[in-house]
């Protein structure tokens, strides 16, 4: 991997292989490299995340660029969250609307065009609208389950 003025590239047996800069916001790097100062200097610069894996393919770790995602300020706000189970619900339940959503913007999307879904979007919506009457981690794994489910079955 190198850089030639705002373009990454790296060298395959089939040649070099460029992207602009611009287009990156992470490297994943699986097997031995060699990283400079400069080089990562530049990685931070840009905001890009590199991922390190192991010879067999397990996650090692995550280099951060300074002031990216990785300010003490968000791992606390992160850590706060997930430590207070009333925040951890809400965004759980947010999580899983978000999901329905996409789900039934699709369903919406194949009924437009002619297919019979309504049964399935009433079902989704149903499952939906039962999202907020549940407050533990398991009974709404459940219901994005058996939405997902539904969906599937399509």
């Amino acid at each position: 991997m190198k850089r030639k003025d705002n373009t990454f590239y790296f060298e395959t047996e089939e040649g070099k292989k460029y992207l602009p800069i611009e287009d990156i916001k992470e490297i994943y790097i699986f097997g031995e490299v060699t990283v400079s100062k400069k080089f990562l200097e530049y990685m931070s610069q840009k905001e890009i995340l590199i991922h390190f894996f192991n010879y067999y393919g397990y996650y090692v770790g995550t280099y951060y660029p300074r002031e990216h995602l990785n300010s003490g300020y968000m791992i606390l706000r992160q850590a706060e969250h997930y430590l207070d189970n009333k925040k951890r619900i809400i965004l759980a339940k947010k999580f899983i609307e978000g999901s329905a959503k996409n789900i039934l913007n699709v369903i919406r999307y194949y009924k437009n065009r002619g297919k019979n879904l309504e049964e399935t979007e009433r079902q989704i919506k149903e499952l939906m609208d039962s999202i907020n009457s549940y407050n533990n981690t398991e009974s709404l794994m459940a219901i994005e389950g058996n939405i997902r489910d539904i969906y599937y079955q399509l």
